[in-house]
């Protein structure tokens, strides 16, 4: 039985649709309701298992009453995937109040709150769980005009590997997905900002954005019981590319006997950490 959030269109119906072809049952949430059912709606004259849910998870009791409506309706909560998300893109020192508790509250609070209340029903239960949570390459990079939706993915990375060590106990894995594809979200992306990531992620030989449902390989995997020996990973797909990210990690270390000073860092900083700071900047 899996629950998908933000079901109702792009990377979240494509993976609700994925999961229920495979066999599951599936929860396809949605605070657009409309949305959510005519997704539902869809896969069922298909002959698969879906229903719609409406539940707003970026509140615990959202949260919790969404895994209910799936214990109802199917007995239990097997798979959670974390994808409901927003964005209200402004520079930093434009941004909203408003804009930013909106998109802390969808992406980073929801996807704790529904992870939460998951496992509280997988723990009842005493089956092996999955909980996949998707993350962004903002979250890991970092992106201009984001500085909400890139705090809110990198805190789902830090959730992940943190609630990951916490339930491997109980046969419960937790795993980030990192993906790029075209989506009505990324439509909302400006023009300007758009041609810019595009033309960086071009490339002569392979596609490095896909679709939505170039996506669904890697959640079916990390959903999937042969995936249980992976956990607190964050996975990155997107067209033809498929990539596992590091943790974060020391690069360069040095150290001062007795403690440092602020002479010694001016005069160690540049010669140990320069040429490593350099290329680091200039990553993509």
């Amino acid at each position: 039985m899996a629950v998908v959030t933000g079901a109702g269109q792009g990377i979240g119906a494509a993976l609700a649709r994925a999961l229920a072809a495979e066999g599951a049952r599936v929860v396809v949430n949605d605070i657009n309701g409309a949305n959510a059912d005519e997704v539902a709606r869809l896969l069922s004259e298909e002959g698969l298992q879906a229903i719609g849910e409406h539940s707003d998870i970026s509140s615990f009791d959202g949260a919790e009453a969404l895994m209910e409506a799936a214990v109802q309706a199917y007995g239990g909560v097997d798979i959670l995937v974390n994808n409901a998300g927003i964005l209200r893109d402004r520079m930093s020192f434009n941004m909203s109040e408003a804009e930013w508790d909106q998109v802390i509250a969808v992406c980073l609070k929801g996807t704790f709150a529904c992870a939460r209340a998951a496992v509280r029903h997988m723990r009842r239960s005493g089956k092996p769980g999955r909980i996949i949570n998707i993350s962004s390459r903002s979250g890991l990079r970092g992106s201009i005009g984001q500085a909400n939706y890139a705090a809110a993915k990198a805190g789902v990375l830090g959730l992940t590997r943190t609630m990951s060590r916490e339930v491997e106990k109980y046969g419960i894995t937790v795993n980030a997905i990192s993906p790029r594809a075209v989506t009505g979200m990324t439509d909302s992306v400006p023009d300007a900002v758009r041609r810019k990531k595009d033309a960086s992620w071009s490339d002569s030989s392979v596609v490095l954005r896909g679709s939505p449902a170039q996506v669904a390989p890697a959640v079916l995997y990390l959903a999937s019981e042969e995936a249980q020996w992976v956990n607190g990973q964050v996975i990155g797909i997107g067209g033809d590319k498929l990539s596992l990210w590091t943790h974060p990690r020391e690069t360069v270390e040095a150290y001062s006997f007795g403690g440092w000073t602020l002479q010694k860092i001016r005069e160690l900083f540049r010669p140990t950490f320069g040429s490593e700071l350099q290329s680091v900047g200039n990553k993509d």
